[in-house]
């Protein structure tokens, strides 16, 4: 059955529902009726990644992406929080992968760099991978959800867009997708956002929820400087001072370079180990056992942009916070946690048209 477009609030619950289960949330949340869980990765590092390929009654299927855990690998995904171009090669050593996250139309699009290695290890796990397992159990034709929660939804938003335009991609099998996302931290810049909306979201196929109180779809921080701006613009079209204004995006631009690209290339040289899991295959342990010398050794490229002009992708459906009270407060995650996310869509959406399972 095809998906028809458009927000579905019994679609949202039970994709959300799933995203619970996966991250094991407390209080947790029913299997919603119809749903059978078809694979399950085991954990992929050095992020700690995890995914399930579940499928429904009606015979559609859900990629779902599991959200941050408390450990060290997952935590350093999201706060690689600088931007890469949304086209590229990322270099390990002598191992490269090309990647595309954004049409060729798009040249300045830019994604969130801990998201986009993310996704790349869940769509390029050779055995394990969301493309390989996508290609043995679903069939032409077939009808795929894609989701996650937190660290998850921006990952999710970024698996979707590789399915859309990396050649390995399954674009055979001619899959219909449909994304909802869930307290979905910043995946790319704006025009990155620009291109999902305009592919994806203005077609009626791509959700995200926030909620108005939780704090990690503020992330990463925006900065928004003059080189970020579309040309021509009011600056670049003034004549008489043309060629101050120009010399001075030029400075603000390597200025910005220097930063911002200087820091995160020191950055990346210990975090070299990153994408050897996509490269070799090899278990954490095995990588570990390489030294940290021989990982640190190995020179580490992407394409940074000099920018930290970070937005949200996908059609907003903005739930309001219920603000916390007494023990509530002492949890910092209380204004995310799926459950209340859950919660929040029964009670400002009105009831579920579809089979998911209700809270009481």
């Amino acid at each position: 059955m095809p998906f028809n477009p458009g927000f579905e609030l019994g679609e949202a619950l039970d994709l959300l529902a799933l995203c619970a289960i996966l991250e094991e949330s407390d209080p947790p949340l029913p299997v919603p009726l119809g749903w059978n869980k078809l694979f399950e990765s085991s954990i992929i590092p050095p992020f700690d990644e995890k995914w399930q390929l579940w499928k429904n009654a009606a015979g559609a299927y859900a990629v779902v992406i599991r959200g941050t855990v408390e450990n060290a690998g997952s935590i350093a995904e999201d706060l690689l929080a600088f931007l890469a171009n949304a086209k590229g090669r990322v270099t390990v050593g002598s191992w490269h992968a090309d990647y595309q996250f954004a049409a060729d139309q798009h040249p300045h699009a830019a994604v969130t760099v801990g998201f986009a290695l993310g996704a790349l290890l869940l769509l390029k796990h050779p055995t394990e991978g969301i493309l390989v397992q996508l290609a043995d159990k679903v069939p032409a034709n077939g009808d795929v959800y894609v989701t996650g929660h937190s660290q998850g939804a921006a990952t999710a938003t970024l698996v979707r867009s590789y399915l859309e335009y990396a050649g390995d991609a399954p674009k055979a099998q001619n899959y219909a997708y449909k994304t909802y996302v869930y307290a979905q931290p910043k995946p790319g810049n704006d025009h990155y956002a620009s291109d999902f909306d305009n592919r994806f979201t203005n077609k009626g196929f791509a959700f995200r929820v926030n909620n108005s109180l939780d704090w990690v779809p503020q992330v990463p921080f925006t900065i928004e400087i003059l080189t970020d701006i579309n040309k021509p613009n009011p600056l670049s079209q003034l004549s008489w001072p043309k060629k101050i204004i120009a010399k001075s995006l030029s400075i603000i631009g390597k200025v910005a370079r220097f930063f911002i690209v200087g820091h995160v290339k020191g950055r990346l040289k210990p975090k070299a180990s990153v994408v050897t899991q996509l490269a070799s295959g090899k278990t954490q342990v095995e990588v570990q056992r390489l030294g940290e010398g021989a990982l640190t050794a190995l020179a580490f490229d992407i394409p940074i942009e000099p920018s930290l002009n970070f937005v949200h992708a996908g059609s907003a459906i903005a739930l309001e916070g219920r603000p916390c009270q007494g023990d509530e407060c002492k949890d910092m995650f209380f204004e995310h946690h799926a459950s209340l996310y859950y919660k929040l869509l029964q009670e400002q959406l009105g009831p579920a048209r579809t089979s998911s399972s209700m809270l009481p």
